[in-house]
């Protein structure tokens, strides 16, 4: 019987859509740019662009006679970036162009009834798929570009900066807009991003949204209680130092409740905020980048984690922090689930974030309770159940012919 093709370029969920299917005995063809297993491309370029570099692109559990790989778009970014250092958006819209064409190529002799492709590397395939009637869902990964520039615009104006760069150029904003119209479902993460989409005009039964999951193996709380100092408050933030992330915000916070409490930043810094970075230079401990089990070992001597984001499609980090124990400050606008909505503070609101902050350094005990509650309620969020839900939503897409 026939049943499910998926294609993409690069990482995000597809490995778990792409087991999700086997699992319920419909895959019949993952595209991929590349997978990390015997006899494969990925095995190669494990040895030659490092083990840690195909971290996620594993996937063991998959039958690889239904993985079909095309690396040459993907290698081409790699020396790209081993030559420059850093890609630009014209770089990833090139690799996931490139792949695209060549899917949709292969898409052309599958006898599949769902097609599965992901936000920015699927248009040439959809318009396939739907010349072989095949239904078509689009895994989104973003918020809709509309929701987006509004938000960042309003908190722009709030702090009378220049609105930044958007992390869509113009060519590809016009693709995901024909993406998202093509595509006769879309697959999201949280509910603020699907509050996005029925904000563009969205139908309700377009939308399917799935929670993503914690990676327990990684993120865990400590094997033993780790002594905190109980004069200060260590506050911590990972994620690009940007608007987006809500920074300017959180470092006002941090300035309002003084010297009982502590930040660190990690994360690349961005040109955009850089004034907001520099009034508050000496009063944060900065940290570039580092390896997941450095991170892991900062959550652990940490308080609380803040991730004020003005628009955060899901929040892995916030996740992350979870399962290491720790409770968070996530905004009205990250899509991570919490144990307690009370977790969460109004976008572009320095004085909420201040106020939850002062009432954590006031009550340790009461701190360490919430992180105890933050482990127990992450480790719900598993891979295997997001596999489940979704392999509901095909069970319900191929039901429907």
């Amino acid at each position: 019987m026939p049943g499910i093709s998926i294609a993409y370029s690069s990482v995000h969920q597809v490995y778990q859509i792409a087991l999700a299917a086997q699992e319920l005995g419909e895959l019949d063809n993952f595209f991929c740019s590349v997978i990390d297993a015997p006899g494969k491309w990925g095995a190669l370029f494990s040895l030659m662009f490092g083990r840690d570099r195909l971290i996620n692109r594993r996937c063991p559990e998959l039958n690889l006679q239904h993985v079909k790989e095309y690396p040459w778009p993907l290698a081409f970014q790699y020396f790209k970036q081993m030559q420059r250092k850093r890609l630009g958006p014209a770089d990833w819209e090139a690799t996931n162009n490139l792949f695209d064409k060549w899917a949709a190529q292969k898409l052309k002799s599958v006898t599949s009834q769902l097609f599965v492709g992901v936000e920015t590397c699927a248009l040439r395939c959809l318009e396939v798929a739907h010349q072989r009637n095949m239904t078509t869902l689009l895994d989104c990964h973003q918020v809709h570009p509309d929701f987006l520039d509004r938000v960042i615009a309003d908190a722009a104006s709030d702090l009378s900066i220049p609105v930044p760069e958007t992390i869509d150029t113009s060519t590809w904003r016009k693709q995901k807009l024909q993406e998202f119209e093509l595509a006769d479902f879309l697959l999201l993460i949280s509910e603020p991003q699907k509050r996005s989409f029925l904000d563009a005009g969205f139908a309700p039964e377009k939308l399917a949204t799935i929670t993503l999951w914690a990676d327990t193996t990684t993120f865990y709380p400590p094997p033993a209680a780790i002594p905190k100092n109980s004069g200060v408050l260590r506050v911590l933030f990972v994620g690009g130092l940007c608007l987006r992330k809500g920074v300017p915000y959180l470092l006002k916070a941090m300035e309002l409740c003084g010297s009982s409490v502590e930040l660190s930043l990690i994360g690349a810094k961005t040109s955009e905020i850089a004034e907001f970075l520099e009034k508050a230079a000496g009063k944060f401990n900065y940290v570039p980048t580092m390896t997941k089990a450095q991170l892991r070992e900062y959550y652990w001597q940490s308080d609380v984690l803040v991730l004020p984001s003005l628009v955060d499609t899901f929040g892995w980090v916030a996740m992350e922090a979870m399962a290491c124990g720790l409770p968070v400050i996530v905004s009205e606008n990250c899509g991570v689930p919490v144990p307690d909505e009370n977790w969460r503070v109004p976008i572009m609101n320095a004085e909420a974030i201040a106020e939850k902050l002062s009432i954590l350094q006031e009550n340790r005990e009461y701190c360490a309770s919430l992180g105890e509650i933050a482990a127990n309620f992450a480790q719900k969020f598993t891979s295997q159940r997001y596999r489940e839900q979704l392999q509901t939503l095909f069970k319900q897409i191929l039901s429907q012919g």
